[in-house]
């Protein structure tokens, strides 16, 4: 077998095709996402939704609450219903398996970031098998890269949001679609439309509507397949959305399940749905993500202009449209739409790193004899030495990062000792004028199960700013600092 090749076989290929690996850029790009992301995931602290998040899938995980009525805390959302329940759920299975450490969050994120860079391969696989690209196979590593080059990417997974969970029924949806649309009887195309209306009821369970884009997905994906008839594609795109609706009728013929998600359509779908096309902020964070892949396919063209043929980037161009299509389904309603956080744009970068990543294929492909030989070279000892040492080092930084507390130090360092003086799993009251800083009841709840309420009467412990006089019948405890004091009721 020639340099840079191996036996692993692209399905549907035939029985001789065999994928080109391109050794040194899998390396380099698993050696920047585990860089990227491992060392932050060691340390204590997030972004107080996803601290939220994890609390309520943990006490989920001890039998508080259930998954349609989840629980976060006494004084905070007793019965929570702001999302609908699927991340929850799936997290709470870590939190049983391994425990209540802080660090089962972020296995279950690693998980997801996994699961998701392999669907994006089995998909970017089966575009270029669609197309007869098989020569593009190999460059499965460049979606990847383009991927964890955004640095919103390395901040979702540390910080554990459902967007992750999102991208990854998405892509399984529509990865689903593109099987459906190759198939070759009615059968199997109807069983692929059922399961990728599975897999996009979950993106619902997930986030809610806004991954709905996926049921778009046959008539997005025209563009990738090199001849397919309108009558099969409208097929596939009635029979994905029946299935849905009737996936959908189904779960709401539950009580449980039509109460709480009633609730939450109500609130955060009715509630807050709207036009928003003057504010021009979340179309400044789309740019933004989208910045560091353009500016490598720049380089990528400028390389290969002086290296080869610069127009190969063409014979890709209908997978890319699609995935293209599909990222700007996925984002533009968000653009337009009364919302201004930018990590809700996480599920449709997986679609933009694989369109561009097919452009970027196709302008690699076309390469001289510079660059191909490059990719497909065997690792040099000198090239695994650098990369085991480069393991090596993110490896001792991460394990030293452990335990340590780099984000709200203030905050874990009051509250622990907070919990210190309290004991843990319980409630304490909590002057009004700090009602709102959610930052406190999440890290509160998630580290130490202890329910901040507001003005809890007769509470043997409250919590109260620092400047402000102790309300009668307590006295200080002598834990504050410039922000909190906690006082406590006087015998």
């Amino acid at each position: 077998m020639t340099a840079g090749r191996a036996g692993n076989r692209l399905n549907g290929y035939g029985p001789n095709a065999v994928i080109t690996l391109h050794p040194r850029p899998l390396v380099v790009v698993a050696l920047l996402a585990a860089f990227l992301l491992l060392p932050s995931m060691a340390t204590i602290g997030m972004f107080m939704d996803g601290t939220i998040y994890a609390a309520i899938s943990r006490n989920l995980a001890e039998g508080v609450g259930t998954m349609w009525a989840l629980h976060f805390s006494a004084g905070l959302f007793p019965v929570f219903r702001e999302h609908t329940p699927l991340v929850f759920w799936l997290q709470s299975f870590f939190f049983r398996l391994l425990g209540d450490g802080y660090l089962t969050e972020r296995v279950y994120d690693l998980v997801v970031m996994l699961a998701t860079a392999w669907l994006m391969r089995a998909l970017w696989l089966r575009l270029v098998m669609v197309r007869g690209l098989e020569s593009l196979a190999a460059f499965w590593w460049l979606p990847l890269l383009l991927w964890v080059l955004v640095p919103k990417w390395s901040w979702a997974y540390r910080n554990n949001v459902l967007e992750s969970t999102l991208a990854l029924f998405c892509l399984l949806s529509v990865l689903l679609v593109v099987h459906g649309l190759r198939a070759t009887d009615w059968r199997k195309a109807a069983m692929f439309a059922g399961v990728a209306a599975a897999a996009a009821l979950l993106a619902f369970l997930a986030k809610g509507p806004v991954g709905l884009f996926v049921l778009a997905a046959p008539v997005l994906l025209v563009p990738a397949f090199a001849r397919i008839g309108w009558r099969r594609v409208m097929t596939a795109q009635v029979a994905l959305a029946a299935a849905f609706a009737l996936l959908l009728a189904a779960l709401l013929a539950w009580p449980d399940a039509r109460e709480m998600l009633a609730f939450y359509w109500q609130k955060q779908v009715v509630g807050r749905s709207g036009v928003s096309g003057a504010d021009s902020g979340m179309l400044f964070e789309l740019v933004k993500k989208l910045a560091p892949m353009l500016l490598l396919l720049a380089g990528l063209r400028l390389w290969v202009r002086r290296d080869g043929r610069p127009g190969g980037w063409r014979k890709a161009g209908g997978p890319a449209v699609a995935m293209l299509a599909i990222g700007l389904a996925a984002s533009l309603p968000l653009v337009m739409g009364d919302l201004d956080s930018a990590h809700y744009l996480v599920p449709a970068l997986p679609f933009y790193a694989l369109g561009f990543g097919l452009v970027g294929a196709g302008l690699l492909e076309g390469a001289g004899d510079r660059t191909r030989p490059a990719l497909e070279a065997r690792l040099r000892m000198t090239f695994k030495m650098l990369a085991a040492a480069a393991a090596v080092v993110i490896l001792v930084v991460t394990l030293g990062r452990l335990g340590e507390v780099r984000r709200n130090e203030d905050y874990h360092a009051f509250l622990a000792q907070v919990a210190e003086a309290t004991g843990e799993r319980v409630s304490i009251g909590m002057d009004s004028a700090l009602y709102d800083d959610w930052y406190l009841h999440a890290i509160a709840q998630r580290h130490h199960r202890i329910s901040l309420v507001r003005d809890l009467s007769n509470a043997d412990w409250r919590l109260a700013p620092a400047a402000s006089t102790p309300a009668a019948g307590y006295r200080e405890s002598g834990i504050r600092n410039e922000h909190w004091a906690l006082r406590r009721r006087e015998d």
